[in-house]
């Protein structure tokens, strides 16, 4: 014998109806018996119609299109099979709907019969589909139960006994039994919970020992999280019973929490099927869950409040835990999770928050001489909260598997409210804001099972350096598809525009989506983009040259963002902002990453770190910072004029568009005084002596093109200095150094000795002198100069916000 249960959605339409009519056929000789649910949303129609009928208000449009749909069920199958035995009686359910509006209240009893009326439509229809292939066992007959009319407990041993005796005394190939009802000791109809018929299949399994309880859905099985929450979630083969029951109790949609007991009582393998695929391996649950994996699913359970009972009353008083649990159980509260302090001065549990009244209510009345004595606080109220569940038998075999999962909770940015661990560690418990409950999911499935971490990238500044980036990023999707990271860019903006996608922006077609843009950059709209689709590693990557966008760095990292800096005008603002920006990285556990704003691609801040983490000091620093004036000053070296050798620089795109914001030496400037404040140096810019190339006032106010004629006028200074530098074995260097804690940028000779002399062609080098590297330096090597190098060091930079 096997039992077949079959869902709502299996069940919505006729074209499932027929579908499920195949499954059962095609189990051959097998007999079998079908479980029916009501047909997908009718439920929900017949609980509106009992609470409007209980409020005393008019259902007469509910009922018609209810009713409608009914008859049109019945007339579809009726057109293929003939005439439908069994149909319901809908005149007695409209006359008990009619009393409970007169009433202005609908009882127990007559709501229990109203609710469970879509599981006999289900029955008389596919009763009628078999033909005579088929008998209808009544579930009531079949169901034995306990308690109330609306949530009932089914009597195992009882009805063992009346399953028995039913399919005994009606001999068949198939049965089919409506699920989610019963009767009670007096034969009066009962209801077992809602979504009750993966309860009433359970029970049938386990009272008839059948050989398989199949659970016939609209997935596939088991997955390893809420398939609705997230995508990459994968199915689950094989789970244990505990495994299967732990995932039910904290929100598994797919299973029942009463579901497995009866199956594990009874040692019954319980599969979960997909009805519109059914080819497709379900999961089963059984004794012995497989695979070596520690985590088997992680699941999530919301709209829970948690009280807390504290006070001195509760310490070292005996009996205070049960005193809390009897007030609750005394006004049928289910509590979800406890938890209680070492000291024993509070405990903790959370509720499902449509309980929190009469829970709260219960405690209140409960301790009331205590809390006037001053022995126990008020009671204690979080709202709004979730639990999120890691689950496997295999947990306890794997050490740091909870350290993990914290880490993960963490960088998602989550504070956890309470913790709970079963004693077998087959799972493990956080309590966590409900508004973050999706996002916590999120990190944690992507670091237990898929292992492709995302990084979801907002570009600021399309530029040459931006648009350089947006060809990198396009290119190097396989690559790190190879390595699993999942790059996204869900935000593009300019100066004046900024377009955001939830589905991504396309990396060749960037420009015609930013063109469609209707409005520039807004941290908060950006803020709420990121929390309404739930990314996990937002950075923010600033590729422009904006003061404004610079200024707002504290702010985005506040609001959780990592942010990669290209633009360094951060960073040489005022000593006291650098501070406020490298605190709130450590604070808010982000990444504030700027490689790029000393050596471009090259790798000078990120040894210099190691260095000083290492303990090393600085004792002097000598460089070449920019690629341009590297050009530059080669080239000079090799006979050419200033004039010529700015012109040939400007035609290969090494200096900006103004060569005069190269030759002003303030560029420089900036990334020396960088280099100082991360050497530990509490510099400001004005801080740092400037020789500027040109003469003070040279072509003021003049335009580029002006400027590029009038430069000819410094050739003839140059070049008296280019030769004079010769007569000594010697070139000119455009050079930023530290020196006893003196910073100064400026043009210096240096001998063949010297670590910068073959330093030219657009190449940046770094000489530093340090405890550690002494009397040779150490020397940092490479080009710096060009759109290329620049994204490419960015990039490394957003790769990095992987590794907090």
């Amino acid at each position: 014998m096997r039992v077949l249960k079959f869902g709502g959605s299996s069940l919505k339409d006729f074209a499932c109806l027929q579908r499920v009519r195949q499954l059962i056929k095609d189990h051959g000789q097998q007999q079998a018996l079908v479980v029916l649910s009501a047909p997908g949303g009718m439920t929900d129609q017949l609980v509106e119609l009992a609470e409007l009928a209980g409020q005393g208000v008019e259902f007469d449009t509910q009922w018609q299109s209810f009713a409608s749909r009914s008859q049109g069920l019945h007339d579809e199958v009726q057109a293929v099979y003939g005439s439908v035995s069994g149909w319901p009686d809908f005149e007695l359910l409209k006359n008990k709907l009619d009393g409970a509006k007169l009433l202005g209240h609908c009882p127990s009893q007559a709501r229990a019969y109203v609710i469970s009326f879509g599981e006999r439509i289900s029955v008389a229809l596919m009763d009628t589909m078999l033909q005579s292939d088929a008998v209808s066992l009544s579930a009531e007959a079949c169901v034995k139960t306990q308690g109330g009319y609306l949530d009932a407990e089914v009597d195992l041993r009882l009805s063992k006994l009346c399953f028995a005796e039913m399919v005994r005394a009606n001999a068949s190939r198939f049965y089919i039994m409506a699920g989610f009802t019963g009767s009670n000791e007096a034969g009066e109809l009962t209801t077992l919970g809602r979504n009750g018929s993966d309860y009433s299949a359970a029970v049938a399994a386990a009272c008839l020992e059948a050989e398989i309880c199949q659970i016939w859905t609209d997935v596939d099985g088991v997955y390893s999280a809420d398939p609705r929450l997230i995508k990459k979630a994968t199915k689950v083969d094989v789970l244990s019973y505990k495994e299967a029951m732990e995932l039910s109790y904290f929100g598994a949609k797919v299973l029942h929490p009463k579901t497995i007991l009866p199956c594990a009582k009874a040692d019954v393998p319980c599969e979960i099927k997909n009805t519109h695929d059914p080819e497709v391996p379900g999961s089963l649950i059984c004794a012995q869950g497989g695979g070596e994996a520690p985590v088997k699913a992680l699941s999530s359970l919301d709209k829970l409040a948690m009280l807390t009972v504290a006070g001195p009353g509760m310490k070292g008083k005996v009996g205070m835990a049960a005193r809390v649990f009897s007030a609750l159980a005394a006004d049928n509260v289910s509590i979800v999770l406890i938890t209680q302090s070492s000291c024993e001065f509070s405990i903790s549990f959370c509720v499902h928050e449509q309980d929190l009244s009469l829970a709260l209510a219960a405690l209140e009345q409960a301790f009331e001489l205590e809390t006037q004595a001053g022995l126990i606080d008020p009671i204690e109220v979080q709202r709004n909260l979730a639990i999120v569940t890691l689950v496997g038998d295999n947990m306890r075999a794997h050490k740091g598997l909870a350290a993990k999962f914290f880490a993960s909770l963490a960088q998602a940015q989550v504070n956890i409210v309470a913790i709970a661990q079963d004693s077998t560690e087959s799972s493990i418990s956080a309590v966590v804001d409900g508004e973050l409950c999706q996002d916590a999911v999120k990190v944690c499935h992507e670091n237990f099972f898929t292992h492709v971490p995302s990084i979801d990238v907002f570009l600021i500044g399309c530029g040459l350096v931006g648009q350089e980036l947006m060809k990198q990023f396009h290119k190097q999707q396989a690559w790190l598809e190879k390595r699993n990271i999942r790059l996204n860019l869900y935000g593009i903006a300019n100066s004046s525009k900024c377009y955001l996608d939830p589905e991504g922006v396309p990396f060749d077609n960037w420009e015609l989506a930013l063109e469609k843009a209707e409005s520039g950059f807004d941290l908060q709209h950006v803020s709420q983009f990121v929390k309404q689709n739930h990314l996990i590693n937002p950075v923010i990557v600033d590729c422009s040259a904006a003061q404004f966008v610079a200024d707002n760095y504290l702010n985005f990292l506040n609001a959780g963002f990592h942010v990669v800096a290209a633009n360094k005008k951060a960073n040489t603002g005022s000593y006291e902002y650098y501070q406020s920006l490298q605190q709130a990285a450590q604070a808010k556990r982000r990444h504030f990453l700027y490689e790029t704003n000393v050596g471009a691609g090259l790798p000078v801040l990120d040894n210099l770190k190691l260095l000083f983490g290492a303990g090393d000091e600085l004792l002097s620093f000598s460089g070449i910072l920019s690629g341009s004036l590297s050009y530059i000053f080669g080239v000079l070296s090799d006979g050419l004029s200033l004039s010529e050798a700015t012109e040939k620089a400007k035609q290969n795109g090494f200096t900006e568009p103004d060569p005069r914001d190269d030759l002003s030496g303030t560029d420089v400037a900036r990334k020396l005084l960088i280099i100082a404040r991360e050497s530990g140096l509490p510099l400001e810019l004005d801080d740092i002596e400037v020789e500027s190339v040109l003469p003070e006032g040279f072509a003021e106010g003049a335009s580029v093109d002006e400027f590029m004629a009038q430069l000819p006028q410094l050739d003839d200074a140059f070049s008296a200095r280019i030769t004079a530098a010769k007569a000594q074995d010697q070139v000119l260097r455009y050079v930023g150094s530290i020196v006893d804690g003196k910073c100064r940028v400026g043009i210096e000779a240096v001998d063949k000795e010297h670590a910068l002399y073959d330093i030219r062609d657009g190449e940046n080098a770094l000489a530093i002198l340090s405890q550690y590297y002494q009397p040779k330096p150490f020397v940092i090597r490479g080009y710096g100069a060009g759109a290329e190098v620049t994204s490419a060091g960015v990039f490394t930079d957003i790769l990095k916000t992987l590794s907090r």
